[in-house]
C-alpha cells in the first residue's frame, strides 16, 4: 500500500499549502491583519463582541467540517481508483499468463501441422491408402487454397483441397478406408461425403468425397 500512502502524503502537502495561502490572504504575510481586527473588536461593545466571536467560531467549525469532508472524500475516490487499478493489473497479468500458455499450444499445432504435411503427396497417399484396404479410387484431383483472410488462421496456414470418388464401394470397406485416412496423417479432416445407390446393387455404393489438408504458411 506505499502508492496509497504517497497518495495521502501528497493531498496532505497540497492541503497544508492551501491552508497557508489562505491564512496569508486573511491575516497578511506578517498578521498585520489580526492586529487591526483586535483593536476593532475591542472598540465593540461586550455583545457585539459576543455575536462576532460566536461568528467567527461558527465560520471556522464549516470552514474546518467543509475541509475534512472534502479532504477525505477525494481520499475514499482516490482508494477506490487504486483498488480498481490494482484489480484491472491482476487480472492483466492473468490474461497475460492465460495468453502465453494459449500461444504455445498453437505453436505446437504448427509444428504438429507442419510435420505431418512435410511430406504429403494427396495422389501417392490416396492411392496407397486405397490398395492398402481394397478399394478402387477414381478421378483423384488436387488444389491449393488460401484460408480466407478473415479468418485469424490465414496469416500461419492455408490447404489442399483433395477430392475423389470410390465408384464401387462397401460400407464396411468405406468405413475403414476413410479410418485410415484421417489416422495416417493428423493435417487431413474429412470435409464431405456423399454416398449414392448402385442402380441394381445393394452391396455397394458411390461415393464422393472432399477431404482437406492442412499446411503451414500463408
Amino acid at each position: 500500500m506505499s502508492a496509497l500512502q504517497n497518495v495521502r502524503d501528497s493531498i496532505q502537502s497540497l492541503v497544508a499549502r492551501g491552508v497557508d495561502r489562505v491564512r496569508r490572504s486573511l491575516f497578511g504575510a506578517n498578521n498585520e491583519r489580526i492586529d487591526f481586527l483586535m483593536d476593532s473588536f475591542y472598540k465593540l461593545s461586550p455583545e457585539h463582541q459576543t455575536g462576532v466571536l460566536a461568528g467567527v467560531v461558527g465560520m471556522l467549525l464549516v470552514f474546518v467540517l467543509g475541509a475534512f469532508t472534502i479532504y477525505y472524500t477525494r481520499i475514499n475516490a482516490l482508494e477506490d481508483e487504486l483498488n480498481a487499478s490494482f484489480d484491472a493489473l491482476t487480472e492483466v497479468r492473468s490474461l497475460s499468463s492465460t495468453y502465453e500458455q494459449e500461444l504455445k499450444r498453437y505453436q505446437e499445432l504448427k509444428s504438429a501441422v507442419s510435420r505431418s504435411a512435410a511430406e504429403f503427396k494427396p495422389k501417392p497417399f490416396f492411392e496407397s491408402k486405397a490398395n492398402q484396404v481394397g478399394v478402387q479410387i477414381a478421378d483423384l484431383r488436387s488444389q491449393d487454397t488460401e484460408i480466407p483472410a478473415e479468418s485469424p488462421l490465414a496469416a500461419d496456414f492455408r490447404y489442399t483441397q483433395v477430392e475423389f470418388k470410390l465408384p464401387k464401394v462397401s460400407l464396411p470397406r468405406l468405413l475403414k478406408f476413410m479410418e485410415e485416412v484421417e489416422k495416417s496423417n493428423g493435417s487431413l479432416n474429412v470435409h464431405s461425403l456423399q454416398i449414392r445407390t448402385r442402380y441394381g446393387d445393394r452391396l455397394f455404393f458411390e461415393t464422393s468425397a472432399k477431404v482437406i489438408a492442412y499446411k503451414t504458411g500463408g
